[in-house]
């Protein structure tokens, strides 16, 4: 029997068969991520990881006074996302790259938000470092990542990991979608 080919971050056109896939509400509750980030119509959000722009799209909606910076690692996605957002007219998206160990950041954001990337990243220590000297205090950082017996980082070790690197824990939902995470956490304001 022949196992499929394992698909690469590279690979934006196949991976958006799975990323934006119909029945990502179901997988992922998608609808919960977006009420728990409790968007506001000026916010200024960053999508850490965007891949084929999922969430930056939404995100475009919910934020229509506001901006979305939808940075990928991946050449290619990035490439994959310019191409989507201009096919949706997308007038309040900027895509632009990250880096592995750094999330390249702009300035005066109200939201980081990263959805299963957080065990992708191999320096997570670096990552963290940079992305607490990228934040203010007034940032909000968000991860939804996957919980269970198979996941590459548990919901513990994501959440004390930030705490290590800095940042103040203010809440970690574990029931609201199916086999995912919402960690949510600051910078204090004394640093």
């Amino acid at each position: 029997m022949t196992q499929p080919k394992p698909i690469s971050f590279s690979e934006a056109e196949r991976l958006s068969e799975i990323f934006d896939s119909a029945n990502r509400e179901e997988w992922q509750r998608t609808s919960h991520i977006l009420k728990t980030l409790d968007l506001q119509p000026n916010m200024r959000i960053a999508d850490v990881g965007a891949g084929t722009g999922y969430f930056a799209s939404q995100f475009s909606d919910l934020v229509p006074e506001g901006f979305v910076y939808a940075l990928d690692a991946e050449p290619n996605m990035v490439s994959y996302m310019d191409n989507r957002f201009e096919q949706e007219q997308r007038s309040n998206i900027k895509t632009g790259l990250s880096l592995p160990d750094n999330p390249c950041l702009p300035e005066k954001l109200d939201v980081v938000f990263l959805a299963n990337v957080y065990r992708f990243i191999k320096e997570r220590d670096t990552f963290l470092v940079n992305l607490f000297e990228q934040v203010s205090h007034k940032t909000r950082v968000v991860f939804v990542d996957f919980r269970g017996s198979n996941a590459r980082v548990s919901p513990q070790q994501a959440m004390e990991e930030a705490a290590l690197a800095g940042f103040v824990i203010e809440s970690m939902d574990m029931e609201g979608c199916p086999d995912h995470y919402i960690l949510q956490f600051r910078k204090p304001q004394a640093a």
